[in-house]
C-alpha cells in the first residue's frame, strides 16, 4: 500500500513537470513548440512555421510574425499589441480573450479562427480572409475590415464602433446585437446578415448590399442608406421591403 502511495505522488510530480508553465520559452521556433506563457515581445518571427503551437498567455507585444505560419496555434490570452501579422496563416487558431490592439493583420487568413472575446481595437484587418471566423463579444472599435473577405462572420454582441468596412464581404454575418454605431459599411456586402436589435446609429450604408437582411429591432437614427440594395430587406419595424428596393424600405 506505502508503495503505492509513493506511486501516485511520483506520477503527480511528473505531471507537475511537463506543466504548460515550465515551458521551453528558450526554445527555436519550430511546429508544435511550446511557449505558453513566455515573453517574446518585440521578436522578429517573420516566416517562421509555428503551427499547432502553444502560445497561450505570452507576451507578443510589437512582435513580427509577418507571413508566418500559425494555423491551429494556441494563442489564447495573449497580448499582441501593435504586433505584426500581415499575410499570416493564423486560420483556425484559437485567439480568445487575447489583445491584440493596434495590430496589423492585414492579408493575414484569419479562415474558422475562435476568437471571442478579443481585444482588436484600431486593428488593421484589411483584405483578411475570414470566412466563418468567430469574433463574438469582441472589442473592435476602429477596427480597419476595408476589402476583408468575411462571409459567415459571427460578430454576435461585439463593439465595432467607428469601425470602418469599406466594399468588405459579410454575406450571412451574424451582426445579432453588435454595437456599429459611426461605422463605414459603404460598398459593403451584407446580404443575409442578421443585424436584429443592432446599435446602427449613424452607419453609413451608402452602397451597401442589404439584399434579405435582417434589421429587426435594430436602431437605424441616422443611419444613411442612399443608394443601398433592400431587396427583400427585413425593416427594423418588421416590414418586408420590396423586391428592388433602392434608398428606403418600399
Amino acid at each position: 500500500m506505502k508503495k503505492t502511495i509513493w506511486g501516485f505522488a511520483a506520477l503527480a510530480m511528473l505531471g507537475a513537470s511537463v506543466s504548460p508553465a515550465l515551458a521551453g520559452c528558450n526554445d527555436p521556433p519550430a511546429p508544435g513548440v511550446n511557449w505558453f506563457n513566455c515573453d517574446h515581445s518585440g521578436a522578429d518571427l517573420a516566416g517562421a512555421d509555428l503551427e499547432r503551437a502553444l502560445l497561450g498567455r505570452s507576451d507578443l507585444d510589437g512582435a513580427n510574425f509577418e507571413s508566418a505560419n500559425l494555423r491551429r496555434a494556441d494563442l489564447t490570452s495573449t497580448s499582441a499589441v501593435e504586433a505584426i501579422f500581415r499575410g499570416a496563416n493564423l486560420s483556425r487558431t484559437r485567439l480568445s480573450s487575447a489583445d491584440w490592439s493596434r495590430a496589423d493583420l492585414s492579408e493575414a487568413d484569419l479562415r474558422d479562427a475562435r476568437a471571442g472575446r478579443i481585444r482588436l481595437t484600431d486593428a488593421n484587418l484589411e483584405g483578411a480572409d475570414g470566412s466563418d471566423l468567430n469574433l463574438d463579444s469582441a472589442e473592435l472599435g476602429g477596427i480597419r475590415l476595408d476589402r476583408a473577405n468575411l462571409p459567415n462572420v459571427s460578430l454576435r454582441r461585439s463593439q465595432l464602433r467607428g469601425a470602418s468596412a469599406q466594399s468588405t464581404e459579410l454575406t450571412g454575418a451574424d451582426l445579432n446585437g453588435a454595437d456599429l454605431e459611426g461605422a463605414d459599411f459603404r460598398e459593403a456586402t451584407l446580404r443575409q446578415a442578421d443585424l436584429r436589435d443592432a446599435n446602427l446609429v449613424d452607419v453609413d450604408f451608402r452602397g451597401a448590399d442589404l439584399g434579405r437582411a435582417d434589421l429587426r429591432g435594430a436602431d437605424i437614427s441616422g443611419a444613411r442608406f442612399d443608394e443601398a440594395d433592400l431587396g427583400s430587406t427585413l425593416w427594423n419595424d418588421g416590414r418586408r421591403c420590396r423586391p428592388g428596393s433602392k434608398g428606403a424600405c418600399d
